[in-house]
């Protein structure tokens, strides 16, 4: 029946699967090999196929239909093939050049929809560390099994940034105010981990320059704000998604609302290089 399915429990094996084979590429000569155009508009190289294999591998076993949005293949039907019950939005890998240079930050990230587009769960798991992030409706966030929460303090010391060809001069201008008046300042290069450094207290607010992926927020926003974050666009606009479409052109994650407040306002009260 469709009600007992363990997502969380269909997601682990997803991610320790398409682990495995994701690893078995990465720092080979293999890792670089590209083998055409994905459906998200990236070139797909072998680990991107070979996580979404497993994925899909996976899904076709369950006694339900699932909707799959996927970066590589787009949009495709899995298991029974009547109506959708559930859609799963699902980035094989995030941080394909993180992944190609051999830097120890890229994961799979999934999201879980029902029938009425109301988000059940969000799993991401960091390849390379065996790191996973989840969140479960109403029950919170967890890394590796243990509850996380949001860094508690309105201060903003700690952030990160990402930035896509699409950002607009604005943004950057807006990103790069943000920066010079922090602590500490990061690009990591994938945006779905991004999300779980806030969500963990790591860091207290993500800056992401020129979003255009709807697969690549949605686990991790969910993550975010199961942990008690809040998530906006660069004018602090809660609205950023409509349907399975990012809507926004920038995202700004932060730790609490008044971190938020703090920088779309733009009080950035430069004391020793950090916003207090």
């Amino acid at each position: 029946m469709n009600d007992e399915i363990d997502w969380l429990k269909v997601c682990k094996i997803i991610g320790e699967k398409a682990s495995e084979e994701v690893m078995k590429i990465y720092k080979t000569s293999e890792s670089k090999k590209e083998i055409g155009l994905g459906a998200g508009g990236d070139m797909t190289i072998k680990a991107d196929k070979a996580a979404e294999d497993v994925v899909i591998d996976e899904l076709e076993k369950l006694d339900t239909c699932v909707h799959l949005i996927s970066e590589e293949r787009g949009m495709i039907k899995c298991g029974r093939r009547d109506k959708p019950m559930f859609t799963v939005v699902v980035d094989p890998l995030d941080g394909s050049f993180n992944f190609k240079n051999a830097i120890d930050y890229f994961c799979i990230s999934i999201a879980v929809l029902d029938e009425k587009d109301s988000q059940l769960i969000g799993y991401i798991r960091n390849f390379a560390s065996g790191t996973e992030y989840y969140a479960l409706k109403g029950e919170g966030a967890y890394k590796n099994g243990e509850k996380i929460a949001v860094a508690k303090s309105n201060g903003i010391k700690n952030i990160l940034l990402e930035c896509s060809p699409k950002s607009s001069r604005a943004d950057i201008e807006f990103l790069a105010k943000a920066f010079l008046n922090s602590s500490h300042g990061r690009a990591l290069g994938a945006v779905a981990m991004d999300f779980c450094l806030i969500a963990d207290g790591t860091f207290d607010a993500l800056f992401y320059a020129g979003a255009s992926r709807y697969l690549d927020v949605a686990a991790g926003m969910f993550i975010l704000e199961q942990a008690g974050g809040v998530v906006s666009d660069f004018n602090g606009n809660p609205i950023i998604l409509k349907e399975h479409k990012l809507i926004a052109k920038n995202i700004l994650a932060c730790a609490s609302r008044g971190i938020q407040e703090k920088l779309v306002s733009g009080r950035f009260e430069r004391k020793e290089g950090i916003i207090p």
